[in-house]
């Protein structure tokens, strides 16, 4: 195990309060771990060109962060090969005729910024297509993919064989790509059992419609896959495509760190306040070989630091004072003024695996602002493995509490305190 300061990541806690404000910075501790990976499933996007378009565009699927391998997926009627996108390869997948018309099958390795959505062009005739984009995390990212197959392009009927691949390493994920099109309309796609769906869509013009299924399932063990079957309530061509994605070296990291939203105003009236404010989202992914994990606070004392909300200056100059930095023998607020109360909020995953973490902050509210690290979240071994996210929060969930004797400060200065979030393995 080792720990990375995760540095670019600061956030404001800000109030103001009669010539200045309440403020804090965080920084990000992250302990990771290493461990043989498993691959998890984080979402999808998906979209179709209706009676026809020139080129089809699919939004990036939820979530994404970098590192996250995706998986794209375009189908459409008539002849002519797609124009990729920047930074999608077909190497080592799927690009050419079918029966029905064109699939091309595509890989791209998530960088830390990502657009919108990807685009494909598909020449200047107006084609029918469905595409969509599959996103997993703790997928090798030098050579992602590990094997490959495809069916041949002439294929048509109702039960529908996928190609078996040999996998050479544990905990493969399998994804198995159908597409088809039927000329008289209609139609709908039974996947094989032993597999989880997580795309379907299908053309919506009147007339002729295609239409593509993404399954996928975790290879435990290396060696042959065996063939799987689709059946299509018609008799229609259709193209197939197995691709095996490589584990990578596990890790355990937020996804979304914790971040720090404004805080209403507090104006002095003499006597004690509480303001509030929504904690926001928070997102973990763990792809490591299970031990569990937890997620603690505590303020940061250490050089040029503060573990409690103090006076800062944050320019130059503020008055006498000289900054940036804390005012030295300057106000301070109690520890244990910034509070959490987790009551409503929950965690969920799409493709994760185990019992979901555990808030330790439901009943009674845990101080953030503390000399000693308070225990947020815990995870059992074997719980929270996957992409894991936190939300609903409700609208009380920070609470800073200011004493009546809280003190007026010189103009542009502000109470600040550094809280240090860690990320750590075990429950």
């Amino acid at each position: 195990m080792h720990a990375l300061a995760w540095s670019g990541n600061r956030r404001s806690w800000l109030a103001r309060s009669l010539g200045g404000s309440l403020l804090g910075s965080l920084l990000l501790l992250l302990a990771c771990e290493n461990a043989a990976a498993t691959i998890y499933f984080r979402s999808v996007a998906t979209a179709q060109t209706g009676s026809g378009a020139t080129s089809i565009a699919v939004s990036v699927p939820a979530g994404v962060v970098a590192g996250d391998v995706m998986i794209a997926t375009i189908a459409a009627e008539g002849g002519g090969n797609f124009t990729a996108p920047s930074g999608w390869s077909t190497t080592n997948l799927f690009a050419g005729a079918t029966k029905f018309g064109t699939e091309g099958v595509y890989f791209h390795v998530a960088g830390s910024s990502e657009p919108t959505s990807y685009s494909w062009g598909m020449g200047s005739t107006p084609r029918k297509a469905t595409g969509k984009i599959v996103s997993y995390v703790g997928v090798e990212n030098a050579t992602p993919i590990e094997v490959k197959a495809g069916t041949a392009g002439n294929s048509s009927g109702t039960s529908d064989n996928t190609a078996s691949i040999t996998t050479t390493v544990n905990n493969t994920m399998v994804l198995l790509d159908f597409s088809a099109a039927n000329s008289a309309g209609a139609f709908t796609i039974t996947p094989p059992g032993s597999t989880n769906n997580r795309a379907s869509v299908f053309t919506s013009g009147s007339g002729s419609v295609v239409g593509s299924q993404t399954q996928d399932f975790i290879q435990a063990a290396a060696g042959a896959t065996g063939t799987k079957t689709f059946t299509t309530s018609a008799s229609i061509p259709w193209e197939a495509v197995t691709v095996a994605l490589k584990p990578g070296t596990g890790a355990l990291g937020f996804d979304i760190a914790p971040a720090s939203p404004g805080l209403p105003t507090v104006t002095l009236n003499g006597a004690a306040q509480t303001v509030n404010a929504t904690m926001n989202a928070i997102a973990v992914d763990d792809t490591t070989a299970g031990s569990g994990w937890n997620i603690t606070v505590a303020g940061n004392g250490g050089a040029g630091k503060s573990a409690v909300f103090k006076q800062y200056c944050p320019n130059a100059t503020c008055g006498s004072d000289t900054g940036p930095g804390y005012v030295s023998g300057g106000a301070s607020l109690p520890a244990g003024s910034l509070t959490l109360k987790t009551t409503g909020a929950s965690w969920s995953t799409t493709g994760g695996s185990g019992s979901a973490p555990a808030f330790q902050c439901n009943t009674t509210a845990c101080s953030l602002d503390a000399s000693s690290a308070t225990k947020i979240v815990s995870t059992a071994s074997g719980a929270g493995l996957g992409p894991w996210n936190a939300s609903g929060f409700s609208a009380t969930s920070l609470a800073l509490s200011t004493p009546s004797t809280l003190r007026a400060l010189r103009e542009n200065e502000v109470y600040r305190v550094d809280l240090l979030w860690t990320l750590s393995s075990g429950p």
